[in-house]
């Protein structure tokens, strides 16, 4: 850029200069002196500690192509160094551009002496007010560092905990002529216009394309695909979107797109009609959020337009492709993404996978929390198989309960090894690992649930007599760390169901279950900052709380008088997961309401649904029933239709039904007796929330 080349003129000057008269090397003022935007100019270097780096990572962004990025653990600092020394005497401030990555960090900003002392610390706050989730420009005036002569710039975490993901932009030392740099407005590039771009080809198969005015792309065969694609890698950084115009020739043709990577591998998939509704009358622009397809790859060869109805279909017109760095034209996705680092984060009520917006549609498989030590159903089928089974359901999500004897490795029993040939003399965790690994592979996210402490009953508190709380925290870093390589471990839900002597927010800290959720939360992020922290409520409870009945887990009215501490467990990293349940499980007064169940959206209003509007994601762990399913209550299908109404209304969009399992006595599974059949009514009521839940 050009600041850049002025400077290292500048550089290259002084350098002669000290050489030939033996001055001490300093760098000379100017205008504007830059620090960072887009790489560290020459010379500076990072001497940071306790923390994470990442200048590689291009949104959110300020100016030019890159952000910095840093994610301060306690007391941790991005720390900029110069060996050369920087003398801002003729400077006004020091201007950057600076965004967390959601919660409310607290940073302060030290200036480095020739001595390499921190003589100046600084409340960032001071100077522009605290570090919001979009982009503040931040002007520390010269006046303000006691020392005129610099060797060092950090900017640190002041309440020695862990900080979500901060970005940097735009670094230098300014005169008050100069004004902030704005965000630069990148250039779109051309994919198709009337022909495909300089070293674009088409690799499509199953179909006939024809490159004209318009791509005519007719799918021959099913699963047939446009694939334009480049044998020049493509850096995504710089755009936003992927950008096109399409128009059907008949009613309901059905498309998704997908991008490759590097290695030619399809990265991942989204159905085109989430961003418009194609027309066989005219063309239709749909903008689709490169976050949406890309992760965390940024180089990619090729786009794919693909056929997801299964069978041939007539010509679909495709032009103007290219790569852009905003919305256009009529079709818009404007699903909220929220950028991120390290894996799973929360906002404003969504779960995010590395800046990318997902929803759990999960189901709960039980068995390892049990004294047979592995899931349910072996005995009749192969785990790889139901999983399968889950998946083609519309399931992306399972959320499996354990108990500590299982990671430890005991001794399994009621497995049909003719089904499970690779499960044959593996203990406990063994198995475990393999079920995981098998979800992970096949795209599932996966929640750990620390269920049972003794593997027979779920628990009042967190530790028993024989189980005590430190074990119970060690147990779950240990998970955190173990599975921390699967990159589909969303999270960890810290303690089933707790209830009947447990409290929140009274002071007692063998009782208070929110205390000790935050101890173990903290510990958990510590074993691996990449997963969440699911925090179930308590059940009832004399204090902060109705009494209208509540499940065990289902009290988070507890939240508003003590709300879980943000210090210890950010915000970003928080789900709030009740555990909701009808008629089938156990009689409660409100359904026997003569307006049931159109009386339930404020019970479950007051007992956890304000949360969602006050900013906090919420997820149900469980929640379900028979249905009206092989002897159920003739209630309980009313009562879920309404819940799953609820948490439409309310954005709620990932939760775990329970369960997978025929054999759970008072809910049933989605599975019937014979563990490969599945309840229609069911899937009915849940593929609905899945299709229409945003």
């Amino acid at each position: 850029m050009l600041k850049t080349k002025k400077l290292l003129v500048s550089l290259l000057f002084a350098l002669v200069l000290s050489f030939a008269f033996g001055t001490k090397l300093v760098f000379a003022a100017s205008p504007n002196t830059l620090i960072y935007d887009d790489s560290l100019s020459s010379g500076w270097v990072s001497w940071s500690w306790n923390t994470w780096i990442n200048p590689n990572n291009p949104v959110p962004l300020y100016s030019g192509n890159k952000s910095l990025a840093f994610g301060p653990n306690g007391w941790g600092a991005l720390y900029l160094h110069t060996d050369a020394g920087l003398d801002i005497s003729n400077f006004s401030s020091l201007r950057f551009a600076m965004q967390s990555d959601g919660g409310n960090p607290k940073i302060k900003v030290l200036i480095y002496d020739s001595n390499n002392n921190s003589s100046t610390q600084l409340n960032l706050a001071d100077f522009g007010g605290e570090l919001t989730n979009s982009y503040k420009v931040y002007n520390i005036p010269v006046s303000s560092i006691s020392t005129k002569f610099i060797k060092g710039i950090a900017w640190q975490d002041v309440t020695g905990n862990n900080q979500p993901a901060i970005f940097l932009d735009q670094i230098e030392f300014v005169n008050s002529a100069s004004t902030p740099a704005a965000p630069v407005s990148l250039a779109s590039l051309n994919i198709y216009t009337d022909s495909l771009a300089n070293s674009w080809v088409n690799w499509s198969w199953g179909a006939s394309v024809g490159l004209s005015s318009a791509i005519g792309f007719q799918a021959n065969n099913a699963w047939a695909g446009l694939y334009l694609h480049t044998d020049t890698a493509v850096n995504t950084s710089p755009y936003t979107h992927l950008s096109f115009s399409a128009k059907a020739t008949q009613a309901n043709q059905q498309y998704k797109v997908i991008v490759y990577d590097v290695n030619n591998q399809a990265i991942k998939g989204v159905p085109l009609g989430n961003y418009g509704t194609l027309s066989n009358t005219s063309f239709t622009t749909f903008s689709i959020p490169l976050a949406d397809l890309l992760a965390s790859n940024k180089q990619i060869k090729g786009l794919v337009i693909q056929e997801s109805l299964g069978q041939p279909q007539p010509t679909l017109y495709i032009d103007n492709i290219s790569l852009t760095n905003s919305p256009v034209g009529s079709a818009v996705n404007t699903t909220p993404t929220a950028p991120s680092f390290g894996g799973y984060t929360t906002s404003a009520g969504k779960i995010y996978k590395q800046g990318v917006q997902i929803k759990l549609k999960g189901v709960n498989w039980f068995g390892f929390e049990t004294e047979i030590h592995v899931v349910h159903g072996l005995w009749s089928r192969g785990y790889k198989e139901m999983i399968t089974q889950m998946k083609n359901l519309g399931f992306n999500a399972v959320r499996v309960p354990v108990c500590p004897a299982t990671i430890n490795g005991a001794e399994v029993s009621s497995i049909d090894y003719s089904k499970n040939a690779d499960l044959q003399g593996l203990n406990s965790l063994q198995v475990l690992d393999k079920v995981l690994g098998e979800l992970n592979n096949q795209g599932m996210y996966i929640l750990l649930d620390h269920h049972r402490p003794d593997c027979l009953a779920i628990s009042e508190l967190w530790y028993t007599s024989s189980y005590s709380e430190n074990q119970w925290i060690a147990d779950l870093s240990n998970l955190a760390k173990r599975y921390a390589s699967l990159q589909n471990f969303v999270g960890i839900d810290l303690k089933n169901e707790p209830h009947g002597v447990a409290t929140w927010g009274t002071g007692n800290s063998s009782t208070d279950w929110n205390s000790a959720a935050e101890k173990s939360g903290k510990a958990v992020l510590a074993a691996n900052p990449n997963i969440l922290v699911f925090v179930e409520g308590i059940g009832e409870s004399s204090h902060c709380s109705s009494y209208l009945g509540h499940f065990w887990g289902e009290n988070l009215e507890v939240q508003k008088c003590t709300p879980i501490s943000t210090s210890l467990i950010p915000a970003n990293k928080l789900i709030l997961s009740p555990h909701v349940y009808g008629p089938d499980v156990a009689s409660q007064s409100y359904f026997s309401d003569p307006n049931f169940p159109r009386n339930m959206s404020v019970i479950w209003d007051t007992q956890f649904g304000f949360l969602s509007s006050g900013g906090f994601t919420l997820a149900p762990g469980e929640w379900g029933g028979k249905m009206g399913t092989a002897g159920g209550n003739a209630q309980d299908l009313a009562l879920q239709q309404a819940w799953v109404s609820y948490m439409k209304s309310k954005g709620m969009c990932s939760s775990f039904y329970w369960s997978w399992n025929p054999n759970s006595g008072d809910t049933g599974g989605i599975l019937q007796d014979d563990w490969t059949n599945i309840w229609q009514t069911k899937m009915s009521v849940l593929s609905d929330y899945f299709n229409t839940c945003n």
